[in-house]
């Protein structure tokens, strides 16, 4: 990705109320997460069919979904250079403005209620942040696009909590018909399950797409900060 654009998406006049550290922390984390996004939307290019026309509702699903990577990296961003110069997120916050962005944007959302159990004051790392944020955008993402395809109005949770080692566990549930069968998430292609299994990776994490009576869990297990 080129400089100039990691150095666009970096509020310059804010700059100097940082320390450097921080200030080299939330760069550094920003212009990850851009290439990541970059990568994606490359991959998604060079997957496009050769035929002139495409589906307007396909177009406008993928252009949907590259919005809300991208938004994810930028709320991000904001918090990291709000939060007094220290290169730590609240979890709750960040989110709850996460999931508030997908609900207004994905044209699938209107028919999901969403519901949070995110204990508050729960600090983490700008790199766990990142991967969290990438992840549990394309998990709802996914609900809303797939858990109830009859169109019927569904529920989905979003629960964190801290483990007695200092672990931290993030899941997204929803209510609907859980995966089709035969598909496997560890492997499958899909540009949504490959970065969630990478932002997994990413943060050492063990993520589990677990089928519940009532849909899909999808479950990232965090170790305790070293």
């Amino acid at each position: 990705m080129p400089l100039k654009l990691v150095a666009e998406v970096i509020d310059e006049s804010i700059r100097p109320a940082l320390p450097a550290t921080a200030a080299s922390e939330a760069d550094h984390r920003i212009a990850n997460n851009l290439m990541i996004i970059a990568g994606l939307i490359r991959s998604q290019a060079a997957r496009l069919p050769a035929a002139p026309t495409l589906p307007t509702a396909q177009v406008r699903d993928w252009l949907e979904e590259m919005s809300l990577r991208i938004d994810a990296v930028g709320r991000l961003h904001a918090l990291l250079r709000a939060d007094n110069g220290t290169a730590v997120v609240d979890l709750a916050t960040y989110l709850r403005e996460v999931a508030q962005a997908a609900m207004a944007s994905l044209s699938h959302a209107d028919r999901t209620e969403v519901s949070f159990d995110l204990p508050a004051a729960c600090a983490i790392s700008a790199k766990q942040a990142a991967g969290i944020g990438l992840l549990v955008t394309e998990a709802m993402t996914n609900a809303f696009k797939y858990s109830h395809p009859t169109g019927v109005p569904g529920k989905l949770s979003i629960t964190t909590g801290r483990a007695h080692d200092g672990g931290l566990t993030i899941e997204i549930a929803d209510d609907g018909v859980g995966l089709p069968e035969g598909f496997d998430p560890e492997n499958s292609k899909s540009n949504g399950f490959r970065l969630m299994r990478a932002a997994a990776a990413q943060l050492r994490g063990r993520l589990a797409f677990e089928q519940t009576a009532l849909g899909l869990c999808v479950r990232l297990e965090l170790p305790a900060a070293g």
